[in-house]
């Protein structure tokens, strides 16, 4: 039974909150640079080509997913996700954005994950406009290729998926599933960060009107280097 009610305070604990809490002024800024920081080791460590970096419509980022479980487990984590402009190639402002899964049998143990994934199709995109979604319904999710000097068929590849994972793993579970997890839009985070009530749909599709903050427009000229559009890979 106590497993249980600390399952269920692990899942409330990432959805709960008003956007009036007040929360730490800095605390959105540390995620993303989180965010830059778990980005960048995973490209780093898997070798995620930049060809198909410069073909990503969207990328999400979780810098630390954690899964606590004994009989009932929970993964609960506070991720960004930022939409590629169709017009500019470059980077629309991040939109923050929270993860939970719930899962049941016989596990032990805690897992601490960085969690990336890669937006490649025209299906995948259309979910993150949502206010919350599935990663099992709707979009093909697979996990992604690596290899700096890979041979990618990409026009294959980009056929056959919409969405690829990458991921950095420590603790006691072999391997990261996906089955039950729902992302949506923290609109507390995204309130207390811009200063404003603004949703994922604005920030994502690049708002003109809304202003980013100083922390975000670096962000951006950094994550405009990490994985630049196609033509302008270097």
């Amino acid at each position: 039974m106590k497993n249980v009610i600390f399952v269920f305070v692990l899942l409330v604990s990432a959805c709960a909150s008003s956007p009036f809490s007040g929360s730490n002024p800095f605390e959105h800024t540390e995620l993303l640079l989180e965010a830059e920081e778990a980005l960048g080791g995973v490209i780093s460590d898997s070798g995620i080509p930049q060809a198909l970096l410069a073909q990503t419509k969207a990328i999400v980022v979780f810098p630390n997913l954690v899964k606590a479980a004994v009989i009932a487990g929970a993964r609960v984590g506070r991720g960004v996700v930022i939409v590629r402009s169709p017009k500019t190639g470059e980077w629309n402002p991040p939109a923050f954005i929270k993860s939970r899964q719930a899962s049941w049998g016989i596990q032990a143990g805690i897992q601490q994950a960085e969690l990336v994934l890669l937006v490649v199709t025209n299906k995948g995109l259309k979910q993150l406009f949502k206010r919350q979604y599935s990663l099992t319904e709707g979009p093909q999710i697979a996990v992604g290729p690596v290899g700096k000097t890979l041979d990618l068929n990409l026009d294959k590849l980009l056929n056959e998926n919409d969405i690829l994972a990458y991921s950095r793993i420590k603790g006691l579970f072999a391997g990261l599933s996906f089955e039950g997890t729902v992302i949506s839009s923290d609109k507390n985070a995204n309130y207390e960060y811009y200063q404003q009530a603004v949703s994922n749909r604005s920030l994502l599709s690049g708002q003109e009107d809304i202003e980013i903050p100083e922390s975000g427009q670096a962000f951006l000229k950094r994550m405009n280097r990490l994985a630049t559009p196609a033509g302008n890979e270097q």
